[in-house]
């Protein structure tokens, strides 16, 4: 099988423990890259998160954001979907009711919570790292109540990309996403999760998936001559789509059961970076 285009997840997968970039994988991307190959990024991240933790330096063909609500090739935007203004309020309004963590991220600009919802938010913060949280995320939820959020009276639902949620204890989180299945019959929206402590709303039939077939149809690329390279739930419609998928060792079972293979090291190990190497040398 020849392999075009190489398919990224950020989180877990291209990133560390700590949400930067090894330089041997930035480097070997580049390798890539001048052999011919095309690199891009599927990430669940909007465009403001991910210029948040990718180095200047580190360059990819293309980038699919929050699991497929846009698309860029290099600096121009192709694609920009948004959740209706009404689906954003409510379930907003239902995170505020319940106390859970909730992000209203825009398609351009700072991510956004309601003032009146921060101090459960804060509080929910503050206590020690549960076990079952991955660093990465911990650390993502501390940046973000630390400076990344915008904390608003009044929230702008024009053009909205996604809305993140998260709870520090993963059956609290169970059933949320129990109950989002249930508005789903009233609303239709697409749910996926990177972790079992998140899920993120996005449009309706929207994915990385549908992104990334948006950047084939672009560089005439087939799917078959894809590889594709993730950890988390919301990477399986993209599995499901390209020609060969690997799951991290740090996936979860599901994930892993659904790739054609696993790499031998996790995202705290380069592992990335190690898998391509020793795929293309």
């Amino acid at each position: 099988m020849t392999i075009e285009a190489i398919v990224l997840d950020l989180d877990g997968t291209t990133l560390n423990e700590i949400n930067t970039v090894n330089e041997t994988l930035i480097q070997y991307i580049s390798e890539l890259r001048e052999s011919g190959k095309l690199v891009f990024i599927a990430t669940g991240r909007t465009l403001e998160e991910v210029k948040d933790v990718l180095p200047s330096h580190m360059l990819v063909d293309a980038m699919v954001t929050a699991n497929g609500m846009s698309v860029f090739i290099g600096t121009e935007q192709i694609v920009e979907n948004a959740l209706p203004p009404g689906l954003v309020e409510r379930l907003v309004a239902k995170a505020g009711a319940e106390e859970m963590y909730y992000e209203v991220h825009p398609n351009d600009g700072a991510r956004m919570t309601l003032r009146k919802d921060k101090d459960y938010m804060v509080k929910q913060g503050m206590v020690q790292k549960p076990a079952t949280v991955d660093e990465n995320e911990w650390l993502s939820r501390q940046d973000a109540m630390e400076g990344k959020i915008k904390w608003v009276e009044r929230l702008e639902t024009g053009s909205i990309a996604k809305i993140y949620f998260f709870s520090n204890v993963i059956h609290i989180m169970e059933k949320w996403i129990d109950d989002l299945e249930g508005i789903k019959k009233e609303h239709a929206f697409t749910t996926a999760s990177s972790t079992h402590h998140n899920v993120e709303v996005t449009v309706a039939g929207v994915s990385k998936a549908t992104g990334v077939r948006h950047l084939l149809k672009h560089f005439q690329v087939e799917p078959k001559n894809i590889l594709a390279v993730g950890d988390g739930e919301n990477d399986l419609p993209l599995f499901q789509f390209a020609g060969h998928c690997i799951a991290m060792k740090n996936a979860t079972d599901l994930v892993k059961e659904q790739a054609d293979g696993v790499t031998e090291y996790s995202y705290r190990e380069d592992g990335l970076y190690r898998f391509l190497k020793k795929k293309f040398q």
